[in-house]
């Protein structure tokens, strides 16, 4: 029999941060784990890292700063969205412009920007928000799983 699958709030939430400044990626790591409940914090310094995180584990939460070497944010962000359809995609940017936002709605589905410098208060609000729709979700998803397991057991007893 195989053991139950843990309840969605045992696990802590995961964001991914991909930003080729250090300084950057350790700020937001050190802000959401200190500001925010059961969370863990993944750092990338560049998009090619950021998929290899992505290939190895999944995240609630997916955070990339813009002008990067390579790879920019939003082709880190297209090629996200393959790995993790329902993961939400914020856009940081120190050059906020509108030709980059329709292309980041259009091509990388991103649901929020924060321009920099940004106000950390801000950033805490949206992340909050969106982790706790994220918690929502798999909430529902497991609800309707073991609702669909049931009915699939009643079937086949019948």
């Amino acid at each position: 029999m195989a053991s139950p699958t843990p309840a969605p709030d045992s696990r802590p939430q995961r964001i991914l941060v991909v930003d080729d400044e250090e300084d950057i990626r350790e700020s937001l790591k050190a802000l959401f784990e200190t500001c925010l409940e059961e969370i863990e914090v993944v750092t990338a310094g560049s998009g090619q890292e950021g998929l290899d995180v992505l290939d190895r584990e999944s995240v609630d939460l997916i955070i990339t700063d813009f002008k990067m070497p390579g790879m920019n944010g939003l082709e880190f962000l297209a090629k996200a969205v393959n790995k993790g359809p329902s993961v939400p995609r914020i856009l940081v940017t120190a050059f906020p412009d509108l030709e980059i936002a329709i292309r980041a709605i259009n091509d990388a589905n991103v649901e929020n920007f924060f321009t920099k410098p940004f106000e950390a208060e801000k950033v805490l609000q949206v992340v909050s928000t969106l982790l706790q729709e994220q918690r929502a979700q798999e909430l529902r998803n497991r609800s309707f799983a073991r609702s669909m397991d049931m009915i699939r057991r009643r079937l086949d007893s019948s």
